[in-house]
Protein backbone atom coordinates (compact mmCIF):
# COMPACT_ATOMS: atom_id res chain seq x y z
CA UNK A 1 0.00 0.00 0.00
CA UNK A 2 2.94 2.54 0.90
CA UNK A 3 4.43 1.84 -2.58
CA UNK A 4 1.24 2.53 -4.26
CA UNK A 5 0.71 6.01 -2.31
CA UNK A 6 4.67 6.94 -3.35
CA UNK A 7 4.03 6.32 -6.47
CA UNK A 8 0.60 8.43 -6.86
CA UNK A 9 2.45 10.91 -5.27
CA UNK A 10 5.24 11.16 -7.65
CA UNK A 11 2.73 10.69 -10.94
CA UNK A 12 2.48 14.33 -10.68
CA UNK A 13 6.28 15.59 -10.64
CA UNK A 14 6.97 12.83 -13.56
CA UNK A 15 4.54 14.34 -15.50
CA UNK A 16 6.30 17.46 -15.11
CA UNK A 17 9.24 16.53 -15.85
CA UNK A 18 8.16 14.72 -19.08
CA UNK A 19 5.78 17.76 -20.27
CA UNK A 20 8.06 20.01 -22.70
CA UNK A 21 7.54 23.34 -24.04
CA UNK A 22 9.50 24.85 -26.57
CA UNK A 23 9.79 27.50 -24.45
CA UNK A 24 11.28 25.34 -21.55
CA UNK A 25 14.45 24.46 -23.56
CA UNK A 26 16.96 26.92 -23.87
CA UNK A 27 18.38 27.12 -27.33
CA UNK A 28 22.08 28.25 -28.28
CA UNK A 29 22.68 30.32 -31.59
CA UNK A 30 26.06 30.23 -32.96
CA UNK A 31 28.08 33.19 -31.30
CA UNK A 32 30.34 34.95 -34.09
CA UNK A 33 34.56 34.43 -33.57
CA UNK A 34 35.71 37.21 -31.97
CA UNK A 35 37.93 39.78 -34.06
CA UNK A 36 41.11 40.99 -33.60
CA UNK A 37 41.58 44.61 -33.65
CA UNK A 38 44.25 45.78 -35.95
CA UNK A 39 46.51 48.43 -34.61
CA UNK A 40 49.10 50.57 -36.50
CA UNK A 41 52.18 49.23 -35.25
CA UNK A 42 51.10 45.58 -37.07
CA UNK A 43 53.77 44.01 -38.51
CA UNK A 44 55.88 47.15 -38.51
CA UNK A 45 60.10 46.91 -37.91
CA UNK A 46 61.12 46.89 -34.14
CA UNK A 47 63.41 50.21 -33.12
CA UNK A 48 64.93 48.15 -30.05
CA UNK A 49 68.55 47.82 -29.78
CA UNK A 50 69.67 45.64 -26.85
CA UNK A 51 72.27 46.77 -24.33
CA UNK A 52 75.77 44.67 -24.67
CA UNK A 53 74.70 42.87 -21.59
CA UNK A 54 71.49 41.63 -23.14
CA UNK A 55 71.82 38.40 -25.55
CA UNK A 56 71.53 39.77 -28.81
CA UNK A 57 69.50 37.00 -30.73
CA UNK A 58 66.76 37.41 -28.02
CA UNK A 59 63.48 38.19 -30.04
CA UNK A 60 62.65 42.01 -30.70
CA UNK A 61 58.83 43.09 -30.78
CA UNK A 62 57.66 44.63 -34.10
CA UNK A 63 57.14 47.97 -33.64
CA UNK A 64 59.02 48.34 -30.37
CA UNK A 65 60.10 52.13 -29.87
CA UNK A 66 64.00 52.63 -28.65
CA UNK A 67 65.08 51.22 -25.51
CA UNK A 68 65.39 53.02 -22.54
CA UNK A 69 67.65 51.66 -19.18
CA UNK A 70 66.19 51.56 -15.66
CA UNK A 71 68.58 52.09 -13.32
CA UNK A 72 68.48 49.27 -10.51
CA UNK A 73 70.40 48.64 -7.54
CA UNK A 74 71.14 44.96 -7.99
CA UNK A 75 74.13 44.45 -9.54
CA UNK A 76 74.27 42.29 -12.46
CA UNK A 77 70.46 43.37 -13.42
CA UNK A 78 70.04 44.98 -16.33
CA UNK A 79 66.33 46.15 -17.05
CA UNK A 80 65.04 48.07 -20.22
CA UNK A 81 61.26 49.30 -21.42
CA UNK A 82 59.89 50.16 -24.45
CA UNK A 83 56.11 50.21 -25.78
CA UNK A 84 54.58 49.15 -28.70
CA UNK A 85 51.92 50.13 -30.81
CA UNK A 86 50.28 46.67 -30.85
CA UNK A 87 47.55 44.56 -28.64
CA UNK A 88 48.76 42.83 -25.93
CA UNK A 89 47.45 39.43 -27.55
CA UNK A 90 49.71 39.91 -30.03
CA UNK A 91 52.59 40.74 -27.92
CA UNK A 92 52.11 37.17 -26.21
CA UNK A 93 51.89 35.10 -29.36
CA UNK A 94 54.75 37.00 -30.49
CA UNK A 95 56.81 35.46 -27.25
CA UNK A 96 55.57 32.12 -27.18
CA UNK A 97 56.32 32.17 -31.04
CA UNK A 98 60.00 33.90 -31.64
CA UNK A 99 61.99 33.08 -28.78
CA UNK A 100 61.56 29.24 -28.44
CA UNK A 101 62.83 29.58 -32.17
CA UNK A 102 65.84 31.81 -31.20
CA UNK A 103 67.10 29.14 -29.20
CA UNK A 104 65.51 30.61 -25.65
CA UNK A 105 63.81 28.17 -23.24
CA UNK A 106 60.25 29.68 -21.97
CA UNK A 107 59.62 29.61 -18.73
CA UNK A 108 55.88 29.02 -16.79
CA UNK A 109 54.56 32.70 -17.85
CA UNK A 110 51.31 34.14 -16.45
CA UNK A 111 48.91 36.14 -18.22
CA UNK A 112 45.85 38.43 -17.21
CA UNK A 113 43.65 40.25 -19.24
CA UNK A 114 45.48 43.47 -19.19
CA UNK A 115 49.31 42.27 -18.34
CA UNK A 116 51.95 38.89 -18.96
CA UNK A 117 54.56 38.00 -18.07
CA UNK A 118 57.11 35.41 -20.04
CA UNK A 119 60.41 34.12 -17.99
CA UNK A 120 63.25 32.53 -20.14
CA UNK A 121 66.49 30.83 -20.26
CA UNK A 122 70.12 31.36 -22.42
CA UNK A 123 72.84 29.74 -21.81
CA UNK A 124 73.98 31.51 -18.22
CA UNK A 125 71.71 34.01 -18.41
CA UNK A 126 67.48 34.06 -17.10
CA UNK A 127 65.49 36.76 -18.30
CA UNK A 128 61.68 37.81 -18.60
CA UNK A 129 59.41 40.02 -20.93
CA UNK A 130 57.25 41.50 -18.79
CA UNK A 131 54.18 43.27 -20.72
CA UNK A 132 51.18 45.41 -19.79
CA UNK A 133 48.21 46.68 -21.88
CA UNK A 134 47.82 50.46 -21.90
CA UNK A 135 45.07 50.42 -24.47
CA UNK A 136 43.98 47.98 -27.31
CA UNK A 137 46.90 48.79 -29.04
CA UNK A 138 49.59 50.09 -26.77
CA UNK A 139 51.60 48.14 -24.65
CA UNK A 140 54.38 48.74 -22.44
CA UNK A 141 57.09 46.26 -22.29
CA UNK A 142 60.21 45.60 -19.78
CA UNK A 143 63.01 43.09 -20.42
CA UNK A 144 64.94 42.07 -17.54
CA UNK A 145 68.64 40.25 -17.99
CA UNK A 146 70.37 38.98 -15.10
CA UNK A 147 73.58 36.14 -14.81
CA UNK A 148 72.45 32.70 -13.59
CA UNK A 149 72.78 32.45 -9.42
CA UNK A 150 72.66 36.43 -9.58
CA UNK A 151 69.21 36.44 -8.57
CA UNK A 152 68.67 32.75 -6.72
CA UNK A 153 66.52 30.51 -8.14
CA UNK A 154 62.95 30.86 -9.19
CA UNK A 155 60.68 28.01 -9.33
CA UNK A 156 58.79 29.34 -13.15
CA UNK A 157 62.17 29.38 -14.64
CA UNK A 158 63.19 25.71 -16.14
CA UNK A 159 66.92 25.14 -14.38
CA UNK A 160 69.69 23.87 -17.33
CA UNK A 161 69.96 20.16 -17.18
CA UNK A 162 71.84 19.38 -19.68
CA UNK A 163 69.03 17.81 -21.17
CA UNK A 164 67.63 18.56 -24.85
CA UNK A 165 64.15 18.67 -23.64
CA UNK A 166 62.41 21.75 -21.53
CA UNK A 167 60.44 19.78 -19.37
CA UNK A 168 61.85 19.70 -15.70
CA UNK A 169 61.03 16.05 -15.40
CA UNK A 170 62.98 15.01 -18.84
CA UNK A 171 66.16 12.81 -17.77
Amino acid sequence: MRRFVLALATLPLLAACASSSPDAVPTLSPQPAPTETRCPGDGKPSKVIWPKDFPQALPKPPDATAAVPIKTDLAGLKIVRFSTRTSLRRGVLFVISAVPKAGFTLGRGDAEPSEADAPWVYGNLRGTYRMAAKTDCFTLWLVAVARQGVLGTSPLLPTPTGSPSPLPFAP
